[in-house]
């Protein structure tokens, strides 16, 4: 809409009032997500026919000129039973539609490792696939807040000792994102404390969590922040990012965390960890995941020098490589599908 141009958003269903916005809702009723899916599919190419000059789509379905792609891809239908199981089935014909060597679809995609993955499946045409930058927001690039009273006073309202090493991890799904996996690390490491952010352990939903961090006894070492927003503040107030993810299509805070200057250490399944190995701004640790390298890992961070030079890699990194003009590629693509 910033660049002039008329747009119209179809969903399922939507939370709020949107005055500036064209948005038509297309609700079905289903039993399964796969089947939600589906009937929604159906649904928008009868709305959008002849309608606009190009269709862009953030779900895989028939019928999009882009394709704007956060997921990994669906399984296959190999076995006996998975040709004969609706789920897999549904997602895999709503992937062929945009993945498939009979479709047009431009295919932007969040990440090179994300890329391979489709391409093992599809062996798609070069010719319509991109893989954009990253999406960080440059104003919460903030690097030299960790060299400023910025940092102390953070730590001071956290109660944090200035010499105390202090882990943050950010996530909003916990259990995929790792959290356990400190938590079995923290009792070796007991002088450090562990920033969560993004969830909250009194939540009843993450009782199993709670109940791993008082049996392992490190629920002390442990501060529960919830939903936060001053996220480069808490960057600059900590010492290391931990993000021992099972999946992650990107890892945004990987890189959030680079441009603050603040050392990560991640595994290899995330798709931007391949930025923490090229500037040298922490430790990407290899599939399959091992307990035992993680704690290695965390037992180099304990070193302030190499911490120090993590930082200056990550910050450096962050100024000179673009990590954030994503979604202006987004929409250059979907200007230049306009006019094709």
């Amino acid at each position: 809409m910033a660049r002039g141009h008329e747009v119209t958003i179809f969903c399922r269903s939507r939370e709020g009032d949107f005055p500036d916005l064209t948005i038509i809702e297309l609700p079905n009723i289903a039993l399964t997500n796969h089947g939600r899916n589906i009937r929604f599919a159906r649904h928008l190419s009868a709305a959008v026919k002849d309608r606009f000059d190009v269709v862009a789509g953030f779900n895989k379905m028939p019928g999009l000129d882009i394709l704007y792609c956060a997921d990994p891809p669906a399984k296959p239908p190999r076995t006996l039973f998975d040709r004969i199981n609706p789920r897999v089935v549904g997602m895999h014909r709503l992937e062929s539609s945009c993945f498939g060597p009979q479709s047009d679809t431009h295919l932007l995609l969040l990440a090179d490792p994300q890329r391979e993955d489709y391409d093992r499946i599809w062996s798609m045409k070069a010719s319509r696939v991109a893989v954009m930058p990253p999406t960080i927001e440059r104003g919460r690039a903030q690097p030299g807040l960790r060299g400023s009273e910025a940092r102390a006073e953070m730590r001071a309202q956290l109660g944090l000792p200035s010499s105390t090493l202090t882990w943050l991890f950010v996530a909003g799904f916990p259990e995929t994102k790792g959290f356990d996996r400190i938590v079995t690390a923290l009792p070796a490491f007991p002088h450090a404390k562990l920033l969560c952010v993004g969830f909250d352990l009194a939540d009843p939903n993450l009782s199993r969590q709670a109940r791993q961090a008082a049996h392992l006894e490190v629920e002390q070492q442990i501060i529960s922040l919830g939903r936060r927003e001053d996220i480069p503040a808490l960057m600059a107030a900590a010492d290391l990012l931990v993000h021992p993810s099972r999946l992650d299509i990107t890892g945004t805070v990987i890189l959030e965390a680079m441009v603050n200057g603040l050392p990560v250490i991640t595994t290899a399944l995330c798709g931007y960890a391949p930025h923490v190995a090229a500037a040298g701004a922490g430790v990407v640790m290899p599939e399959p995941f091992a307990q035992r390298a993680f704690a290695a890992a965390l037992e180099q961070a304990n070193d302030a020098a190499r911490r120090a030079s993590w930082s200056a890699n990550a910050a450096g990194y962050g100024a000179s490589h673009d990590l954030y003009s994503g979604l202006d590629r987004a929409a250059d693509a979907i200007e230049r599908a306009a006019h094709t």
